[in-house]
């Protein structure tokens, strides 16, 4: 039997190649038909931050319902900061990427945010409180919009917080380098560019939003927060669609076993 796995080795590993090969065609169509334009003028600042359109985003953050796993049930909560900021005269969002040094989601982009304290009277406390913590950005100088519902995760329910913070340069920012290796902007610009819009799907047959326009390619829940608040704050702009591709069927999955 020995024998015969060796011989047989490269023929698989081959026909797993033609599997993903198959795979990856199958999200390339997908991307084609996701691509189209936008209008970049509908993106200027005064339009995105007026006061018809934050009420409107507003209304819709609090209608969006986040799917959710019934039987995930985790007792420790969290916040985030989703930080709306001016760069260069552009609209965008503040990111971090997480230092190394951190005890879980080392080298990852997030948003500003952490584990809600005892002494924080609400979540929206805690992301502004973690914020201040990480990126020196003062209380005063955010102006919560709203909060949405939670993104329930298999060990702390995380709750986003929109909030404008104004014109930012991340560059001169004073970040915790314990938490944050860097802070960087992507503008809606780059988020409404279809070309810079992906998806990851995972085997456990879910997808989520994936964007490449930026320093650091932003993913995870990150993408997943900055996705539902795009929608409700530039629909108009923002075309990006997650779309879920149907597995390999089982007669070609026959066809490249052995």
């Amino acid at each position: 039997m020995i024998w015969k796995r060796i011989i047989l080795f490269p023929v698989i590993q081959q026909k797993k190649r033609e599997m993903a090969v198959v795979f990856k065609r199958q999200i390339s169509l997908v991307h084609r038909r996701n691509l189209g334009t936008f209008d970049a003028s509908k993106l200027r600042p005064e339009l995105v931050l007026s006061k018809e359109n934050r009420a409107s985003c507003i209304q819709k953050l609090k209608l969006y319902k986040v799917p959710k796993n019934s039987e995930l049930r985790p007792q420790k909560k969290a916040a985030v900061l989703a930080p709306l900021c001016t760069y260069k005269g552009d609209l965008g969002f503040l990111y971090t990427l997480r230092s190394t040094k951190v005890s879980s989601n080392q080298g990852q982009v997030s948003f500003p945010g952490g584990m809600h304290d005892e002494n924080d009277p609400s979540l929206i406390d805690t992301a502004l409180r973690e914020t201040w913590e990480e990126l020196r950005i003062p209380q005063k100088d955010v102006d919560v919009w709203t909060s949405t519902d939670l993104f329930i995760r298999k060990d702390v329910s995380v709750m986003p917080v929109l909030g404008y913070i104004g014109e930012i340069d991340p560059e001169k920012l004073k970040i915790n380098t314990h938490e944050v290796e860097e802070a960087f902007v992507l503008t809606l610009k780059n988020l409404c560019e279809p070309s810079l819009c992906r998806f990851t799907q995972f085997r456990n047959n879910f997808t989520l939003p994936t964007y490449l326009g930026g320093k650091h390619r932003i993913w995870g829940l990150t993408a997943a927060i900055t996705h539902m608040i795009m929608n409700s704050l530039v629909s108009n702009c923002y075309t990006h669609k997650i779309k879920y591709l149907q597995p390999i069927d089982k007669s070609m999955q026959m066809k490249f076993q052995v």
